[in-house]
């Protein structure tokens, strides 16, 4: 089963709208913001303003920070992005649809997208806050305390080197109660 949600950011112009982009599968928050903080530490290299054209440049299947560019995909069109994910594609009678615009809608209005979450992106301050389904805001962390280390990227490591997908004792993601879908 699939969890879907939207990551972006506010529009600097009015920070009622976000621009976000849709990621169909692992959308729960104990998977999505320990995954954006390590892109943020990887593939954007601390920068804030990189994470977020990563994201915005396409829709994705799923986010991966350990993606190399040599990933396939069984689906016609989607791409690895290398440290960042697969992304979307959608076929019409056997031929590649072009990829859909960037979403632009007011938080207020999320409760009409179809997605039980949605992460808003601060440049400024380099945090990721977590939304529900119906925009109210449930948590906020920062990028810095939950670049933990991708849980693959430890196989060969002892019990103690290995961090769970949740995050890191200095970011802990538990379930939301009352988790939206």
């Amino acid at each position: 089963m699939s969890t879907r949600c939207y990551v972006g950011t506010s529009n600097p112009a009015n920070s009622h709208f976000m621009h976000a982009r849709f990621v169909l599968f692992d959308g729960h928050p104990a998977a999505v913001v320990p995954t954006l903080a390590r892109i943020w530490a990887g593939h954007a290299h601390h920068d804030t303003r990189a994470l977020t054209a990563a994201v915005l440049a396409h829709d994705w299947e799923y986010l991966d920070d350990a993606i190399a560019a040599d990933t396939t995909s069984a689906f016609a069109g989607q791409l690895p992005v290398a440290g960042v994910g697969m992304t979307l594609a959608t076929t019409t009678g056997g031929v590649i649809d072009a990829p859909e615009p960037v979403s632009v809608f007011p938080l207020c209005q999320a409760a009409h997208l179809d997605a039980a979450w949605i992460y808003l992106i601060d440049p400024e301050t380099a945090t990721v806050t977590v939304h529900t389904d119906d925009g109210e805001p449930v948590s906020a962390y920062r990028l810095e305390t939950c670049a933990t280390p991708h849980p693959r990227s430890d196989i060969g490591a002892g019990a103690a080197g290995r961090h769970k997908r949740g995050g890191s004792p200095r970011c802990p993601l538990p379930s939301p109660t009352g988790a939206p879908r």
